[in-house]
């Protein structure tokens, strides 16, 4: 149970993000099923199987939202009535509690629902996605604001209604086209949907900027505090998202539909990804107090220059002394001379212990070897796009390093070279995200190495990359780190954050590489390279004091 509460901020935003992840799945699918894919014109048969799919896809997300909020109320509750002492009786009226068990309920009855695949059952099905979606305000920042909560409700109501809208309906779109291969039905579909796309943008930037005035509250604080910068990386990934549904919105209206379809699903499926994406960086924003609230806490555009200004990468571990342990200084010429220290301070000015000194340089030489390998990898890549550097397609090699080098320096603490066991490490949240960091290269290295060798078109394997690549961007946006000060906590998400979204962005173009058609992928097939560039860079200036 202890290694269950360790977990439980981690988890905690994981659940979270399955929770508006299936929540808006589910909005989605029966707005897509009651408007868009309704009196479907074309083959008939082909229409049924764009239903049927449809019908399958929302029972699917109706059983994912139950699974999540059953997990969501177990974790909840043990995490409560253990940390607490308190017995079951006295968690039942718990928001989450309630909120969940009235999600849980919605989600099982709209599964069933949706096996009677009816325009009776439609109507009941979005009866219960407004419930969901109201029982999911209940644990939101806005039920939990003295002032100005009606507002803030209904903004947040809103902004998660369009969300599943658009994200939420992405996926039913993709499946459609799959399906029913009548050009005129496809057409008819995409433009129905292009049109509800575009309304719920409107709704979801209207919405996110009145929250941002409120939770923000000044310009300073959107570097200056971590919600912030979450809220800020979400308006750079909604923006990607407005580029592919602006290019999608062009093709529809300048191309045939025979030119179109091939390009505008695989610019759809990503769409689906970054969307995602989205929805788990705004899941990990339940985890940050909002800006307003944290006054005394926000740091100053001068702190972050000072912060971030480029340096030289430390690529050394050297060690410092403590002054209770050090030999004195001799060069002082008296065998009672001060111990000489390196001075460091924190964010505030707070002089460092030479405690917290080794961990940041041994942390600040962990990121920077890596960004060395990353950078690496980076550069190999723009080589081989160019053609002329055959041998540089081995760049995944580098993975494999960067594996080796996680799992034995990102936490010397842990095994194989420390003293923790095995499931010691694995119950601290930011070791057992490192770890999995590994596996995840490992993962990479394997496959792509593979896909460079066989050169095959169309080759599923080559997509393991690119999907690899962009989960762990987003778990890379949900990365914790525990740290007691709140400003420098929020100085190493202002470096994670960016990376994150980088890694989203070249794991998603990568992606458009594979799988558009061979006379677009160019634009695609160097951004990514650049992302992975950028990356390094960021790394290489990686500092924590």
């Amino acid at each position: 149970m202890q290694q269950l509460v360790n977990l439980f901020g981690f988890l905690s935003v994981v659940l979270r993000a399955g929770t508006l992840v299936f929540q808006s799945l589910l909005l989605g699918g029966v707005i897509f099923l009651a408007w868009i894919s309704r009196d479907v014109p074309g083959d008939a048969e082909q229409a049924g199987r764009m239903q049927r799919g449809s019908w399958t896809l929302l029972s699917i997300s109706a059983i994912a939202l139950a699974v999540v909020q059953a997990l969501y109320l177990y974790v909840n509750s043990a995490v409560l009535m253990t940390t607490a002492e308190i017995g079951l009786s006295g968690v039942i009226g718990a928001n989450f509690f309630i909120s969940g068990s009235i999600v849980l309920c919605a989600a099982m009855a709209a599964l069933i629902l949706a096996q009677l695949r009816s325009r009776t059952s439609l109507s009941i099905l979005l009866a219960l996605a407004a419930i969901v979606l109201g029982a999911s305000l209940m644990t939101n920042h806005a039920a939990s604001r003295i002032e100005g909560r009606p507002l803030l409700v209904a903004l947040t109501a809103v902004h998660e209604a369009a969300t599943g809208f658009w994200i939420g309906g992405l996926p039913f779109l993709v499946l459609a086209l799959f399906r029913d291969k009548d050009s005129i039905a496809r057409l008819y579909v995409t433009e129905r949907f292009s049109r509800l796309a575009f309304c719920s943008v409107v709704l979801i930037v209207v919405s996110g900027l009145c929250m941002s005035l409120l939770y923000i509250g000044s310009w300073q604080a959107v570097l200056g505090t971590a919600y912030g910068a979450m809220v800020l990386a979400k308006a750079v990934m909604l923006g990607a998202l407005m580029l592919l549904g602006g290019i999608n919105f062009l093709m529809l209206r300048k191309l045939s539909g025979d030119e179109v379809m091939p390009r505008l699903r695989r610019l759809i499926e990503a769409e689906v990804g970054i969307g995602i994406t989205v929805i788990l960086t705004a899941a990990s924003l339940t985890s940050q107090p909002p800006a307003v609230d944290q006054p005394n806490d926000v740091v100053s555009l001068h702190q972050i220059v000072q912060r971030f200004r480029p340096a030289v990468p430390r690529l050394t571990y050297t060690q410092v002394a403590d002054a209770a342990t050090a030999a004195p200084d001799q060069s002082a010429g008296s065998s009672d001379a001060p111990v000489r220290l390196p001075v460091a301070y924190n964010v505030d000015g707070q002089p460092l212990s030479a405690r917290l000194i080794n961990n940041s340089i041994e942390s600040e030489s962990n990121h920077h070897w890596m960004g060395v390998l990353v950078l690496g990898m980076g550069v190999l890549a723009l080589l081989a796009r160019t053609g002329k550097a055959p041998w540089a397609e081995y760049w995944p090699l580098l993975l494999i390093g960067i594996a080796v080098f996680i799992i034995l320096l990102a936490d010397t603490e842990c095994w194989p070279v420390g003293s923790k066991s095995v499931g010691a490490c694995f119950a601290d949240p930011e070791v057992f995200q490192h770890r999995l960091a590994a596996i995840v290269c490992i993962g990479f290295a394997v496959f792509e190495l593979r896909v460079r060798t066989r050169k095959r078109e169309n080759d599923k394997l080559a997509l393991v990359f690119p999907l690899m690549c962009a989960a762990g961007g987003a778990v890379l946006l949900t990365h914790s780190h525990a740290i007691t000060n709140v400003k420098e906590n929020l100085l190493v998400e202002l470096s994670h954050v960016p990376m994150g979204v980088l890694a989203v962005f070249a794991g998603w173009s990568r992606w458009l590489e594979l799988r558009l058609p061979a006379e677009n992928r160019k634009v695609p097939s160097w951004i990514w390279p650049v992302c992975f560039v950028l990356i390094g860079a960021g790394l290489l200036n990686y500092r924590e004091m």
